[in-house]
């Protein structure tokens, strides 16, 4: 079998342009079939395609709740499809075809919405059969190996997606109708050949239960509101596989791809989905760049908070929770690289307001309570649930001559500066796929995208305040304490178990 390489780094023009050499753009695959195939007279067939609303297709991270949410019309239209059909004994390229007549005749008792089409004339054979839909990306390969190691570079050149009005590309699972027996037959219902398509992309939905939190001490008492207006996502990816890809993996050797191993569900032992920056992402994140731009919105390029374009929560409605969406392209790496650098995350930015707990120095050098918070300065500086308005107020807090405030954690401090709108802070929260429930022990596939499921994140707690600067270590592993209490659902496309998270 074909190994795929990507140990070097990638530039999206040279890995497209190096994987069509196999898969020319000057061959018409409706009119080549590939000497050799001897093939009997054609059989009419029709192609009945069912998209996935309610009950998802299995992926490691479910555990059905059967607890299911529509989706919209947008998000299980079939708009066109293309089906590509290879020889399964030589794995030889014989025909594509463009469906016609997409029609959507109901939704079935699983939840599949279901798509009927015009039948069409294939011959007669065994083959290995996949469908591309919502796309207008043809693969052209002879070889079937060339064929599922197609990455699609153009498509969804903004990595964070929010208009999906065209529909969301659809493919099958590569192993799902692998070596399907095509024959005559006189009677016409037969023939019919079932395709379960997934998304090509993910979905998020991000809230939060509350339009502010409180803060109180371990004596109950409140002494701070903080107030989330603001979140970005970071690290989406830019292309990918139009197959879904997957291994067994140990280490970042790239396997041998195999079409009934790796092309279908997940392994429950050491599975990960694989993406075409997979064996890119080292263990070592600190030197990753995103030269290539492989990333939208890179976690790295973000140290100052003002050049972020910062995404508003939509209001709540009722009391309830409002979920704002987009959409992903999936991210996957290995346990030991899943780490800020790699993984899809979210920033938010909070207002910090001090609940009448700031303190100053007076002009006999102890420490008062400021009443006006008029006369609260540009930075205060924070320690054990007070605020104190200098360094010298820090200081004299902590029972120390003096303090460096370029080094306020090993005071167990921080420092909060004023914008137009208030004090700010910061808080981070790396997207889940699958949780271990062991916090000091990374898993596998713990930290991912993976597509055809919907990450729905509500932050519904704050324990603590946020960072006061935003902390870009890429290096810095996904696993660690943020104080914010977010609930999680992970589900293909819906919903997994309720999980409270407090990382």
């Amino acid at each position: 079998m074909m190994k795929i390489q990507f140990n070097k780094p990638i530039v999206a023009l040279l890995l497209t342009s190096a994987l069509f050499t196999a898969c020319s753009e000057s061959i018409d695959p409706i009119m080549q079939q590939p000497n050799g195939i001897e093939h009997s007279n054609g059989a009419n067939i029709s192609f009945r395609l069912q998209a996935n609303t309610s009950t998802g297709i299995g992926t490691r991270s479910t555990e059905d709740s059967y607890e299911h949410t529509q989706g919209t019309p947008d998000e299980y239209k079939v708009n066109n499809a293309r089906v590509y059909l290879f020889d399964t004994p030589t794995k030889l390229f014989v025909k594509s075809i463009q469906l016609k007549n997409i029609t959507r005749t109901g939704t079935d008792n699983n939840g599949y919405v279901i798509y009927e089409t015009d039948r069409v004339s294939v011959p007669q054979g065994t083959y290995d059969i996949f469908v591309t839909a919502n796309t207008d990306h043809v693969i052209n390969c002879t070889y079937e190996n060339d064929f599922l190691a197609d990455i699609d570079s153009a498509t969804y050149v903004r990595g964070q997606i929010e208009d999906i009005s065209r529909g969301i590309v659809m493919t099958n699972r590569g192993a799902d109708n692998a070596a399907t027996v095509i024959a005559n037959t006189e009677t016409t219902n037969d023939n019919v050949i079932t395709v379960t398509l997934e998304r090509a992309l993910a979905r998020i939905d991000v809230a939060k239960a509350s339009e502010s939190f409180q803060l109180t001490d371990d004596q109950s008492k409140l002494y701070a509101t903080v107030t989330l207006d603001g979140y970005y996502v970071v690290n989406l990816p830019k292309y990918f596989y139009s197959f879904r890809h997957a291994a067994q993996l140990t280490s970042l050797l790239t396997p041998a791809w195999n079409l009934s191993e790796n092309f279908g569900n997940v392994k429950d032992v050491n599975g990960y989905v694989i993406d075409p920056y997979f064996f890119n992402k080292t263990i070592d994140a600190s030197n990753f760049t995103n030269a290539d731009k492989y990333y939208e919105n890179y976690f790295g390029d973000y140290s100052n908070p003002n050049s972020i374009q910062w995404k508003t929560f939509l209001p709540n409605a009722s009391g309830q929770p409002q979920f704002r969406t987009m959409y992903s392209l999936e991210n996957c790496m290995l346990a030991p690289a899943q780490k800020n650098g790699y993984s899809t995350g979210i920033i938010f930015r909070a207002k910090v307001e001090p609940a009448n707990n700031v303190y100053r120095l007076n002009a006999a050098g102890n420490l008062e309570l400021v009443t006006d918070k008029a006369l609260y300065p540009e930075v205060l500086y924070y320690f054990n649930y007070n605020f104190y308005t200098s360094a010298e107020a820090l200081a004299s807090a902590l029972g120390v001559a003096t303090v460096s405030t370029d080094n306020l954690d090993i005071y167990q401090a921080r420092k909060f500066e004023k914008t137009d709108d208030g004090y700010r802070c910061y808080y981070n929260y790396w997207v889940r796929h699958l949780d271990n429930y062991k916090p000091t022990s990374m898993g596998v596939m713990e930290f991912a995208i993976v597509r055809n499921n919907l990450y729905r994140i509500m932050v519904s707690n704050v324990s603590g305040l946020g960072y006061q600067a935003l902390p870009i270590n890429p290096d810095t592993p996904d696993e660690g304490e943020t104080y914010l209490k977010v609930l999680l659902n992970v589900k293909p496309w819906i919903v997994r178990d309720l999980t409270n998270i407090v990382l």
